[in-house]
C-alpha cells in the first residue's frame, strides 16, 4: 500500500500572504489541526497549524524554561492581547516551513517511520514529483486503514 491509496486528497490550503486571522477562523470551525501552504502552483512551502500559531503567543522564555514558575502572569489576558495582535500577521510569520513531506508512491511503512521520526504534528503532506502538493495523510489515517484491513500472518508481511 502506498500514500496515494490512503491520503486525503481534498485538502483546504493557504496561501502565505493570508492573514492569521483568516486561517485562525478555517481551522476552528473546520476543526482542523493544520492546513498546508503552498504557492500558487500548489509547491509546497510550509504547514499552518494550531501548535505554529499557539508557539508565536508565549514568550520564548517560557517555553525554554528559563522561567520556572510563572504563578504572577496574568496568563489570560497575555495570551487573548498577544492573539489579537498575531491575527494581523501573515501565514508565512507562523507557519512550519519544515513540515514532512512524503511521496505519493512512499509506502505505508514508510510514512508511518517519517511520522513517528520527523513529525511534531501529526500528518504528512504528500507531493508529487513537482513538489506540488496532492494530499495529506494524518496518524489517524493510518490508524483507521490498519483498522478495516483483513488480517495478515507474519509471514506475509
Amino acid at each position: 500500500m502506498h500514500a496515494r491509496d490512503i491520503m486525503t486528497t481534498d485538502v483546504v490550503v493557504c496561501h502565505p500572504e493570508q492573514t492569521v486571522g483568516d486561517i485562525a477562523a478555517v481551522l476552528n470551525e473546520k476543526s482542523f489541526r493544520m492546513i498546508p501552504v503552498v504557492d500558487a502552483e500548489r509547491k509546497i512551502l510550509g504547514a499552518v497549524n494550531s501548535l505554529s500559531v499557539l508557539a508565536s503567543l508565549v514568550p520564548s522564555y517560557i517555553v525554554t524554561g528559563d522561567l520556572k514558575s510563572i504563578p504572577y502572569a496574568p496568563d489570560i489576558g497575555l495570551l487573548r492581547k498577544h492573539y489579537e495582535n498575531l491575527l494581523q500577521s501573515k501565514v508565512r510569520d507562523v507557519m512550519d516551513d519544515n513540515p514532512t513531506i512524503v511521496s505519493e508512491d512512499e509506502s505505508l511503512l514508510s510514512v508511518t517511520a517519517a511520522l513517528i521520526t520527523f513529525d511534531r504534528f501529526e500528518y504528512a503532506l504528500v507531493a508529487d514529483d513537482d513538489e506540488r502538493l496532492v494530499g495529506i495523510i494524518s496518524s489517524s489515517d493510518i490508524l483507521r486503514r490498519l483498522a478495516k484491513s483483513p488480517h495478515v500472518n507474519s509471514d506475509d508481511a
